[in-house]
C-alpha cells in the first residue's frame, strides 16, 4: 500500500496439560536454540526480563516472553498479503515447534483475547506516521473509526453472565431490533475490557482504545500509532480489511484531514461496549452534539473522503475501498451474509446454531469450548480451520507464501535487511560469543517483595547503552527495530521505508570474521 508501513504484535494463550508458562519457555528456548527460525537476544529489553528472553527471526519480526506468555511482533509490511503471511508465519513457528519438542496433544496455542475467565491479553496493530498520533485533532479524529471498525474487525466473544469482565463498565445491554432479549455474545473481544479511551499506558493507566505511546523505532521522522483495542483475527478477510481501512484512516489524519461531518462521540467507551453487545442490533451511539448517528454510518464519512483521495492509487488501497463499501451495504442490509468472511458474525452463527439444539440453549457451557475451539492455531483442533476445510470460508493468501514467510523476511522495509542479517549472525554462530553466566552475574540483583527476594535483571534499551559502557564483552550484539549492532560494528536502519540492500549485504558479509574475536 503506497505509503504505508504496518505490522502487528500477537499475545499467544496457551493451554493443554502443562503450565502456559512451561509451554512458553520451551517453545522459546526451542525455537532459538535450534537456530531454525531466529537468533537469541542476549540482553533483557524490558525491566524485570532475564537474559535470552526473546529474539529476532529470520522474517525480521520478534518473538519473546512477555509476563509469562508467548508474544510475536511481525516483520514491518508494505502489502496487506505480507502482512497476513508474516502473521501466519508466527503460527507456523509455534506449531513447528510443538511438533519439534513432541508436545503434539499436550500443548496448545491459542490466537484470542479473553480467557473468559474475565482476563485479557493483547492483539496490537503499528503503523508508520509522519506527524504525532498526540495531538488533540488525530485522537478525535481516529476516536470514532476505531469505536466502530468493530462492526467487521470483532472476533466475537460468547460472553454468559458469569464471565463478566474484570474492572469492566459494561452497560446493561439493549434489546434486539425485534424486543427480544439479545443472545449472551459480543461482537469485540476487546471492548468489555476497555475502561478509558486515551492513555500513555496499557494495562495501569486503565486499558484504553488508543494508547498515546509514541515510541517511533525510526527516529525523528517517523511516528508509532499503536493501537491496542482490535482483535486477533482468525480470517484473513476480516484481517486485511481492518488493518487496510486503518492504514488509510491513519493517512487521512496525517494529512491533515478533519470531517465535516459531526462525528464525535458524547462517550467513546460507552459507545465501544454498547456496539459490542447488540450482534443483532442497531449500532446506534450517542454524538457530542446530541444527536445519534449509526456505525456504519460513522464508518461511512471515513470511507466517503478515502475513497475521494485514494481511489486507483494502488491494488491494497482499490481492494480495501471496494469491500469496505461492500461490507457496510451487507451489513445495513443483511449482516448475517458476511458468514464465511466476518469472525464474529461466522462464529455467532456457529454458536447459534450449536445453542439452538443444546439442553440449556444459550446458557449451556460448552459455548465456551466452542468459542476458543474457533481460535485453536492448530488445524488438527480449530473450528476455524475445520470451517476453512468444509469451503466456508476462503483462504486470501497461497498457505505456501506464509510458509515462506517463517523463514524469509519481506520486501519493501528495513524487515528485510534485518532478517537477512539475524540469518547471518545465526549461521556464523554470533551467540557463541554470549557468556551467559557472567551476563546473569553482572545484570542481575536481588529485589525483596514481601517475604521473597528475587531476581531482577537490568536492561538494554539500545546498542547505545552498549557503547557507553563499553560492555561489548558481556552483550556482543544488540538486534533492534531501528539498529544491529555487532560487537561496536553499528548499522542504523533509520528509514522504515528502505530495504538497505547494499548495507545489508556488506554488513552480513563480514559477521563471520566478527565472530569469537
Amino acid at each position: 500500500m503506497e505509503n504505508a508501513l504496518f505490522g502487528t504484535e500477537t499475545e499467544y494463550a496457551a493451554a493443554g496439560n502443562m503450565s502456559p508458562t512451561e509451554v512458553a519457555y520451551r517453545i522459546k528456548d526451542g525455537i532459538f536454540g535450534s537456530r531454525k527460525y531466529g537468533l537469541i537476544e542476549p540482553a533483557p529489553r524490558e525491566w524485570g526480563e532475564s537474559p535470552g528472553n526473546g529474539g529476532f527471526l529470520f522474517n525480521g519480526g520478534r518473538m519473546y516472553l512477555d509476563s509469562g506468555h508467548l508474544e510475536y511482533a511481525t516483520p514491518e509490511c508494505r502489502t496487506l498479503d505480507d502482512l497476513i503471511a508474516a502473521e501466519h508465519a508466527g503460527d507456523r513457528i509455534l506449531l513447528s515447534m510443538i511438533d519439534e519438542l513432541q508436545l503434539k496433544g499436550e500443548a496448545f496455542f491459542i490466537k484470542n483475547n479473553t480467557d473468559h475467565f474475565g482476563n485479557t491479553y493483547g492483539y496490537h496493530e503499528n503503523y508508520c506516521i509522519r506527524s504525532s498520533p498526540r495531538t488533540r485533532d488525530f485522537v478525535e479524529g481516529i476516536l470514532p473509526f476505531l469505536v466502530t471498525r468493530q462492526i467487521f474487525a470483532g472476533a466475537g466473544m460468547y460472553k454468559p453472565a458469569s464471565t463478566r469482565p474484570r474492572a469492566s463498565r459494561l452497560p446493561a445491554l439493549p434489546g434486539t431490533v425485534d424486543g427480544s432479549p439479545p443472545p449472551p455474545f459480543q461482537i469485540s473481544q476487546r471492548a468489555p475490557f476497555t475502561s478509558v479511551d486515551v492513555s500513555h499506558r496499557v494495562r495501569f493507566g486503565g486499558r484504553p482504545i488508543l494508547n498515546l505511546r509514541d515510541e517511533s523505532h525510526a527516529g525523528r521522522r517517523y511516528s508509532r500509532l499503536h493501537n491496542i483495542i482490535g482483535d486477533a483475527n482468525r480470517s484473513e478477510f476480516a484481517t486485511k480489511l481492518k488493518i487496510g481501512t486503518m492504514a488509510l484512516v491513519a493517512q487521512l489524519l496525517d494529512e491533515g484531514w478533519t470531517s465535516e461531518v459531526e462525528i464525535e462521540l458524547e462517550d467513546p467507551v460507552a459507545s465501544l461496549k454498547k456496539i459490542s453487545g447488540e450482534p443483532t442490533g442497531t449500532w446506534m451511539v450517542k454524538l457530542a452534539n446530541g444527536s445519534e448517528m449509526s456505525a456504519i454510518d460513522i464508518q461511512r464519512v471515513y470511507l466517503h473522503e478515502a475513497t475521494r483521495r485514494y481511489l486507483g492509487r494502488d491494488e491494497d488501497t482499490i481492494w480495501v475501498l471496494r469491500q469496505w463499501a461492500s461490507v457496510l451495504n451487507t451489513l445495513e442490509t443483511d449482516r448475517f451474509r458476511l458468514d464465511g468472511y466476518l469472525d464474529w458474525v461466522t462464529k455467532f452463527l456457529q454458536l447459534k446454531s450449536f445453542a439452538a439444539k443444546a439442553p440449556r440453549g444459550w446458557e449451556e457451557p460448552a459455548l465456551i469450548k466452542l468459542d476458543l475451539a474457533y481460535h485453536h492455531i492448530d488445524p488438527s483442533v480449530s473450528l476455524f480451520n475445520l470451517l476453512q476445510r468444509q469451503g466456508k470460508l476462503q483462504p486470501i493468501i497461497a498457505p505456501e507464501r506464509a510458509e515462506s514467510m517463517m523463514v524469509n523476511p519481506p520486501t519493501g522495509s528495513r524487515a528485510n535487511a534485518r532478517g537477512r542479517i539475524v540469518q547471518a549472525m545465526s549461521t556464523a554462530r554470533a551467540d557463541s560469543d554470549i557468556n551467559w553466566a557472567l551476563i546473569s552475574r553482572r545484570l542481575g540483583e536481588r529485589a525483596s517483595y514481601g517475604d521473597e527476594r528475587t531476581m531482577v535483571y537490568e536492561y538494554v534499551d539500545d546498542w547505545v547503552d552498549v557503547q557507553r559502557a563499553d560492555a561489548w564483552y558481556l552483550i556482543p550484539y544488540v538486534i533492534d527495530w531501528g539498529a544491529i549492532a555487532y560487537k561496536n560494528h553499528i548499522l542504523e536502519l533509520g528509514d522504515p521505508f528502505s530495504e538497505y540492500g547494499a548495507e545489508a549485504s556488506g554488513y552480513s558479509a563480514t559477521v563471520p570474521d566478527w565472530v569469537g574475536a
